[in-house]
This record gives C-alpha cells, structure tokens and sequence, in this order.
C-alpha cells in the first residue's frame, strides 16, 4: 500500500504524459545529437579506415600471391622470367571493387611501370618526372614512402578509373616485394568514399525521421507496453543467447562488409581463441581459415556474393587447435531490410567430417561388395528370408546361361541350378528353413551339367543378422569342387610316386651342388694360375733385359781378353794394352754386377709375390712396399705406354695379413683399368691411395677412363659378367676381388661409375684384421 501511495503522490506532481513525454523528447534529442554531431562525422572516418584495410588486404594477397609463384621459382619448377612473367599477368587479371574497375598495378625501385592495366602506354616506362595535377612526384613519393618499413599510405591525383582524360583525388596502398624489387599497390577514389558516406548519412537520416516519425506515434502505447515489452525482450534475447551460444553449430554474425560482429562459443572453442581476438576482424582473415590463403580468397569471394543477397554454401577443409583436420558444411544467409539490401549476413557452420567418413567408408564397402560379389568365381545369391532370390552374381548367372530378370524375384529352387536331380528341391527347401531359424548351413551336392557331365559342388546357406541382431537375408554361395574332388584322388596316386620322385631328385641335386662347386673352384684356381702365368711372362721380359745386358758385357770382355791372351803368346803385350784392357773389364764387370743384381731383385720380388698369390699364407707386410713390388711385377704392362699409376700411401703402415689377396686384388683392378678404362685412350692416370681410419683401413682406388653405365656397375661383381665376351674375358676378376675382399680379408667393396667419367672402387678392411 506504500508503494501505490507514493506512486499516486508522484503522480499528482507529474503528469503521466509528462513524465513519459520528458524521458522520451530527451532521448530523441540526445539521439539527434548523437546522430548529427558524433555518428555521421565519424562514418566517412570508419569507412576510410575500412577501406584503407581493405586496401591493405587486398595488397597482402597480391603479395601472398606472388610469393607463391617466388617459391616455384626457387623450387626450379619456373625460371625468373617465367615467375615474373606470370606475377603480372595474374595480377593484371585481377580486377575487384563494385564495378569490378579496381585493379593492381606494379613499378619497380628503378621507377619503371612494370604492370598497369588502364595504362598500358606507361609500361617499361621511366616514371622518375612523373607529376600529377598538383605536380607530386607520386611514384617517387611511392618510392620514398615504402623505403623504410615497405609498405605505406599515399594519397595523389590519378586516372579516374579506365577513362583518359580524367584525374580525382586517390588514396593508395603500396607495398614492396622484394624479392623482385617491385612495388605493388592498388587504391581507392576519395569521391567515391564520401559518396558513400554521404549515402550512408542520408540514409541514416531518413530512416532516423522515420524512427522519430514513429517513436513519436507510438511513443504513449511503447511506454504503456515497455514492461511487458521489456520481458518479452529479454526473454527473446536470453532465448536467442541461450540458442546462439549453446548451439553445437559454429556461428557467426558478418557486417555487409564481411566484419565478424558476434561468435558463439562453439566457433571460438573449435579455434581456441577469445571473442576479442576476432571480433572487429574481416571473416576470411581470421584463424579458422588462415592455413590457406585459397580458402580465405573463396570465403571472401563467397561473402562479396551473399552481400549482394545470395545464400552461399559449400563443404571446407578445417583445422582445429590441434591441427586435427575436419569436413566443415556452412553456409552463408544474407539478413536484408524491408527494401531488400542486405543489413548482416549469418554464416554457419557444421562438423560433417563423421559424415564424410561413413559416407566413404559406405563407399568403399559397397565398391568392395560389388567387386567380390560379381566377380567372384563362386556361385553367390541373396534370398529373402522366405527364399525369395534378390541378387545373384555373373558366375551363378554364366553357369546356366541365364539372365537376371529370368530368376530374380522367383523362389530360389525354381532357379535353373536345382532342376536336375530333383531331389535337390526338397534339400534346398529343407535348408532355406532351418537357415531362416538361423542356422548355418553346409552341403556337398551332386548335380550335372547342360552337357550332362557330373559336378561336385560345395554349397551353404548362411543368415546375415542387422546391428540390432534381426535377420536381415540369406546368402546362399556355392564353390564347383569337381576339379577338387579329382586332384584329391590323383593325390593319392601321386603321393609315393612324389617321395620317389623327391629322393631322387634331393640326390642328384646334392651331385650337382658338389659339381658346381669343385667347378667354381677350380675355375678361381685358373684364374689365379692364369694372372700368376701372365706376372711369369711379364717378370720374365724385365729380367731378358738385365741378363741380356750382362751377357753382352760379359762377351765383349771374354773377346778382349783373347786378345790380350794373344799379345801375350805373341809378345806383343804393352803396358797400354793391358791398361785398356783393365779399364774394359772393370766397366764390363760393374755393368754385369748392376745388371745381375737388378735381375736378382726381380726374381726376388716375383718368387714372393708368386709364393704369396699360391700359397695364401698369412704374413706381415709394408703396404707400400708391397704394392710397390705389385706395380713392379705388372710393369710390362703399362710401361710402353703413357699411362700413370701414382700410390699415396703411409710409409710406416704394417699389416698382418694375406699378402696374396691383396696381390690378386689390386692386379686384376690395374689390368681392367688398363684394358676396359683404358681402351682408346692414350694417357691415363690410377689412384691407388690407403689411409687409416678410427676402425677401419680405406683403400680407395680410381681411374680417369671409359667409365661403365648404371646397369654394368649394378653387376660387376656378379660371376661370369663381363663386357668382353668372346674377347677373351672371364668374367671372374672382378668376382674373386669381391670374395677375397668380404671373405678373405672380412671387408667391403663398392663401386661406382659412369660412361665417360671413369672408375673408382672404395675398399673398407677391419683393423683388427689386417693391423698389426
């Protein structure tokens, strides 16, 4: 009672009207006020800010853009001219803005027009004394402006759009590429902003006398109503907020324009962002669809149509916090006023990647289920449950050279399968019944062909149950066992024949193993005989020259010495005969003496080499030494040439080792470098260089000649492989370096090669092997 009499006191002082008309006439001022002095001065403000964004974007795609085609380039797959060829072209193309007038335009540091599509007649032009209508030298201004941090705002008089002849005021955004040294920029007409502010402002004053207009007539029934009102609104809106926040759906509310203004939870989770790192923000540019700048390009195209009022729809790849990947479905509604232009847009969006994966798992299935199915070589069918037939497969069909529409749809046992004998009817009938109680079931019939000839077949019925464990059909399938039933019986006709036939066969392979293998050997012992004939014959020719010389020495001191021995009987001798004959003898015995021992050393070095190549004992050796004595024993065959062997080798490096491995090795290397790399060619060099590793001893040899092709270095080291046939190679050098290296000496071996750029081998021994 209290509060109504206060209430009628107050109303006693104020007038009902009175106090709804103050209120009321106070917040239409304030909302002229608000209007007129702060809202419509600061649109043209938010419009140059939007569009100077927008501006910038746009800049930033172009230059994601060319960024693209710069990584093709560095990648090789385009060549500088081509990557540069096609920046322009494709920003030529791209042209953008309510007309579709708005354009790129390209000029490099140099000052230089690169790209314009309204001017072409400026392209590759010197644009250094270039001046608007308030003679600014704009593209110097450009220049000067990006120099610093690359990009920046200008504002000049240019070309209205694509008509000569005519200049307004332009506001543009340019920024460098680098990589290029390019500058890229496109812009916006200053009269064109204020149009449209000055179309906002007067629609924003129409409709404000019209709200007024409004509020004015309805202000007594709005106040009178405003509690109820005022409930219904929030109830409305907690409903809506209720819908809008809770709703598993992503959801958001776009400006015209394509500005995110509301999110709802959902989308903000599925990201892991906040409302405020969004809101305020261009759609496409926003973390759901940064991860590629071709999905941003078709949102934003997408959204550019639903502001013109077409309802956009299309299925995305998604992202997730994580980098989980998902399958998003979402639209884009455009929300218009009562005169059809579109006020906001409502995109949603829905997760359909379980969708997506069902759907293509039931493709899969079904593709797999008619690939089984009709090509199988089985006899399939699928009855109904009362066994009427629903489907059968090409081979049930081919058997009876029958069609589809001829059986399908008719009981199972009126099928042209069962007609002979006619006892199968009863059997199948009997079995159609117990499977539709769910049992399995399993028999080997006999039936006959067309032809009349008997056919074994391996036939079963099977029930196939739903996920809610309901019999859903039967599947009927039977296997032709006839060929089965008659290898089984000559199988066993087979069996002791077979073992027989094993045994006999186990021991003539045994033989024939035991035979391979003495061949092998004996033939790697031919081998060896025939390089140790060839090192016979090769010492044997450096030794005819050391002995020849002694022998001539030797002869011509014996012919003086008869004469000497004459003189004497004659009495004839002088004293400076006998002087020269003193002096003859001792040049002759040194030079036999020289000669002599040069022979012994010879036959030195080859009774060790031989000893070592026959014997394969093991012994401790000098590397260098010894592959010195090796080059030595092979001399002959290189020394009329002018083919080069040079050796690096440690001095000190001792081996405890087989000597005679090393001996076979490295002499058939030189002589396949000296007749297959150096065939044709006059004055080749052989690398042999050692050196020793933490673990290991590396032996790398090479050679500058003909070289191999891929496919012959794949089987050097295959027994028999040769590129001389019928020219007297073995195939088997290269084999038994192979087995001395991995076998004898415990190592590795690799080789490679190519057509015209030599050898080279790369020989890897253990130390604890070979080391002393």
């Amino acid at each position: 009672m209290g509060v109504l009499k206060n209430s009628a006191s107050s109303g006693d002082r104020f007038p009902v009207w009175l106090r709804i008309a103050i209120p009321t006439v106070a917040s239409l001022l304030l909302f002229i006020f608000v209007l007129f002095v702060v809202h419509m001065p600061a649109v043209k403000e938010t419009m140059v800010s939007q569009k100077k964004a927008s501006l910038k974007h746009m800049t930033q795609v172009a230059i994601s853009l060319l960024e693209h085609i710069r990584t093709q380039e560095r990648e090789g797959l385009l060549t500088a001219e081509e990557a540069r060829k096609k920046g322009s072209d494709l920003l030529h193309s791209l042209h953008f803005g309510p007309e579709d007038k708005d354009y790129f335009w390209i000029t490099n540091v140099d000052m230089q027009m690169v790209m314009h599509p309204y001017r072409p007649d400026l392209e590759g032009k010197d644009l250094t004394d270039f001046v608007d209508l308030r003679g600014n030298y704009l593209f110097q201004e450009m220049k000067n402006a990006t120099e610093k941090t690359g990009e920046n705002y200008i504002t000049y008089y240019w070309q209205w759009k694509d008509k000569l002849g005519t200049e307004a005021p332009k506001l543009s955004y340019v920024k460098r590429f680098e990589p290029w040294g390019w500058i890229v920029g496109t812009g916006l007409y200053l009269k064109d902003v204020e149009e449209e502010a000055e179309a906002r402002n007067r629609e924003l004053v129409l409709l404000t006398l019209a709200v007024l207009a409004v509020i004015s007539l309805l202000s007594v029934y709005s106040i009178n109503q405003s509690r109820r009102a005022g409930e219904q609104i929030q109830d409305s809106e907690a409903l809506f907020r209720g819908v809008f926040d809770n709703s598993f759906q992503l959801m958001c509310v776009l400006s015209s324009d394509g500005i995110l203004q509301r999110v709802n939870q959902t989308a903000l989770d599925h990201a892991g962002i906040e409302a405020e790192d969004v809101l305020g923000e261009y759609c496409w540019e926003t973390p759901w669809w940064s991860y590629s700048s071709d999905v941003q390009l078709h949102l934003k195209t997408l959204i550019q149509k639903a502001s013109l009022g077409e309802v956009c729809k299309d299925v995305v790849i998604h992202y997730d916090s994580e980098g989980n990947q998902f399958f998003i479905d979402f639209s884009i509604t455009p929300v218009s006023d009562s005169v059809g232009e579109v006020r906001f847009m409502i995109l949603e969006g829905h997760d359909v990647t379980a969708l997506k994966e069902v759907q293509e798992q039931l493709a899969i299935s079904e593709a797999m289920f008619k690939g089984v199915f009709d090509q199988s070589l089985h006899f399939m069918g699928v009855l109904s449950v009362d066994g009427t037939l629903l489907e059968v497969n090409n081979a049930a069909l081919l058997i009876r050279n029958v069609l589809a529409s001829d059986v399908l749809g008719k009981p199972f046992w009126e099928g042209p399968w069962w007609q002979e004998p006619q006892a199968l009817i009863p059997m199948l009938k009997d079995g159609i019944r117990r499977a539709s109680d769910g049992q399995t079931i399993r028999r080997q019939i006999a039936t006959h062909s067309e032809e009349g000839e008997a056919r074994y077949i391996d036939f079963s019925l099977k029930p196939a149950f739903g996920a809610d464990g309901e019999m859903l059909f039967l599947i009927a399938e039977g296997r032709d066992i006839t060929e089965l039933k008659m290898v089984q019986d000559q199988l066993k006709d087979l069996n002791a024949e077979l073992e027989q036939k094993v045994e006999d066969r186990t021991k003539e392979l045994r033989e024939s193993i035991e035979r391979l293998e003495n061949a092998q050997t004996q033939l790697i012992q031919s081998e060896k005989m025939a390089a140790l004939g060839d090192l016979v014959a090769g010492v044997a020719h450096e030794i005819n020259t050391p002995i020849g010389i002694s022998v001539t020495s030797i002869s011509y001191m014996e012919e003086k010495l008869n004469a000497l021995v004459e003189k004497v009987k004659n009495g004839e001798l002088r004293k400076s005969d006998l002087d020269k004959f003193v002096s003859i003898a001792q040049e002759a015995t040194k030079s036999s003496m020289l000669n002599l021992h040069r022979a012994a050393e010879l036959i030195g070095n080859f009774k060790q080499v031989a000893v070592d190549q026959t014997s394969g004992q093991k012994r401790k050796i000098n590397l260098h030494e010894y592959l010195d004595e090796i080059l030595l024993s092979l001399r002959s065959k290189y020394k009329r040439t002018q083919h080069k062997i040079n050796v690096t080798c440690p001095d000190d490096l001792v081996l405890n080792t087989w000597p005679g491995a090393f001996m076979q090795i490295f002499s058939n290397l030189i002589i396949n470098s000296l007749l297959h790399g150096f065939e044709g060619v006059e004055a080749g060099s052989i690398s042999i260089r050692a050196e020793v590793t933490e673990d290991s001893l590396v032996v790398q040899y090479s050679d500058d000649g003909n070289g191999m092709p891929e496919e012959s270095v794949s089987k050097i080291f295959e027994p028999f492989f040769t590129t001389r046939r019928g020219k007297g190679g073995t195939g088997l050098g290269m084999s038994i370096v192979y087995n001395l290296v991995t076998s004898r000496l415990g190592g590795s071996i690799s080789c490679t090669s190519a057509a015209g750029q030599g050898t080279a081998f790369i020989i890897s021994l253990p130390l604890d092997i070979v080391k002393v």
